[in-house]
């Protein structure tokens, strides 16, 4: 016998809206007995709602997409960028009754497609271009969490235009800035930089980084050297000019820790002669040999902050700041030696 809702809710004594309530993780709304009673029913029957059948007869499915940009074939789960964020938005998406799907994009082709097949209430969208995202915002409707997605000023200054869009960044030229002060308060005056690769005319996180190290060394009357900024594919070239640099600021810890063991491997590190810092502070920097000196980003709280966003514009239809910068915390460990 298939088990519905309307089967449950006859059993149970109640109407379908009362079972309804206590599904979606609105039980307040029903005593107690009543839910515990409901719940026994539902656990017996092993009972899961169709989510998209639901959606149909309802005005929400509460369906979140996740969609994170890369241009890589596949979408790594294993980077703690990723991760880290991914388990904020949980934290916060199961006891609110949401679920998630979670694709990688890397055109509006890509969103169009995952449309066709669901139904969804919002959307958390991480790390977007400024073109994607201009495509984006004419094909979806509904809410849009848009974390590290950093556009053009205008779009800033003009939020009004853009209803249902919000941003949720971190200062990443204010935290490369403080980084790279940091190395040069300590002494270094020849500072690398490392990223995956960018584009220094389209906006982005990398390029924001890119543009704060550069403003340091403006600030304190330092040379920007263009051949000491290197990318991820750049290891072996670094390895040949390490004598042409005394520091390294690296845009994500993850890059950081994978340059490390590339030094190690080559007998090439040596902690007296190159600093480090990173960005993000995920939970392995602190346990890297020696621990990884860092630009604290919690992306665990900013997957929980976006989620909690979502939820208090479809559930409790609060007004929620369009644009929320967050600040970043440099923690100092052991990677970073100052030097004369």
């Amino acid at each position: 016998m298939k088990i519905t809702i309307k089967k449950i809710a006859e059993e149970a004594g109640v109407s379908v809206t009362t079972v309804s309530n206590v599904i979606n993780n609105k039980a307040h709304r029903v005593s107690d007995d009543k839910r515990e009673l409901i719940e026994s029913i539902i656990k017996k029957y092993n009972y899961s709602p169709n989510m998209n059948a639901r959606a149909l007869v309802q005005s929400s499915s509460r369906l979140i997409g996740l969609l994170y940009f890369s241009q890589t074939p596949r979408l790594d789960f294993t980077d703690p960028f990723v991760a880290e964020v991914l388990e904020g938005i949980e934290r916060i998406t199961k006891p609110n009754g949401f679920f998630t799907l979670v694709h990688k994009v890397t055109s509006q082709k890509d969103i169009e497609m995952i449309q066709k097949n669901w139904r969804f209430d919002g959307f958390i969208a991480v790390g977007f271009s400024q073109p994607l995202f201009e495509e984006v915002n004419k094909s979806i409707h509904v809410p849009i969490i848009f974390v590290d997605t950093h556009l053009d000023e205008k779009i800033y200054s003009r939020l009004e235009v853009y209803p249902n869009r919000y941003f949720l960044n971190t200062d990443d030229s204010h935290a490369a800035l403080m980084a790279t002060e940091y190395l040069i308060a300590n002494g270094h005056k020849d500072i690398a930089f490392l990223s995956y690769g960018f584009d220094i005319h389209q906006t982005s996180v990398v390029q924001q980084r890119y543009l704060g190290y550069l403003d340091a060394l403006k600030k304190a009357k330092l040379s920007v050297k263009n051949d000491l900024a290197y990318t991820h594919n750049d290891f072996e070239d670094m390895l040949t000019d390490k004598d042409h640099y005394s520091a390294v600021l690296v845009t994500a810890d993850y890059l950081a820790i994978r340059f490390l063991y590339f030094l190690k491997k080559h007998q090439a590190y040596s902690a007296e002669k190159l600093s480090l810092i990173g960005f993000d502070d995920i939970k392995y920097a602190e346990f890297t040999d020696p621990p990884l000196t860092t630009v604290k980003l919690d992306q665990l709280r900013k997957g929980m902050m976006a989620m909690q966003m979502l939820v208090d514009i479809i559930d409790h239809k609060k007004e929620v700041a369009q644009l929320t910068n967050l600040s970043g915390k440099l923690k100092i460990r052991e990677t970073v030696k100052k030097i004369k």
